[in-house]
């Protein structure tokens, strides 16, 4: 979590104590805008403190992102989570 300044663009993403996940405040950066509340960011390499940019994918709806989770997330998921958290001891 990552505490927000009102005078923060992004702020409307905080909660209530102006706070934010790190995930989602690091892709709306990426964007230039504030995340839409049904918009998931994903980490590719399913290492949920993972949160560089080129680990994480935006998804439109919480159901997108569970149709990719469900198709074997692009051949590859398995093979990423078992990479990535190799990499993640080293």
């Amino acid at each position: 979590m990552v505490y927000l300044d009102p005078s923060d663009s992004l702020y409307p993403m905080a909660n209530g104590l102006h706070y934010v996940l790190e995930h989602r405040l690091m892709m709306a950066k990426s964007l230039g805008r504030c995340l839409q509340p049904l918009e998931v960011v994903h980490h590719k390499n399913g290492i949920r403190g993972d949160n560089r940019l080129e680990n994480l994918e935006l998804f439109d709806t919480h159901s997108h992102h569970m149709r990719e989770h469900s198709q074997g997330y692009k051949d590859g998921y398995e093979q990423g989570l078992i990479d990535g958290r190799r990499t993640a001891k080293e």
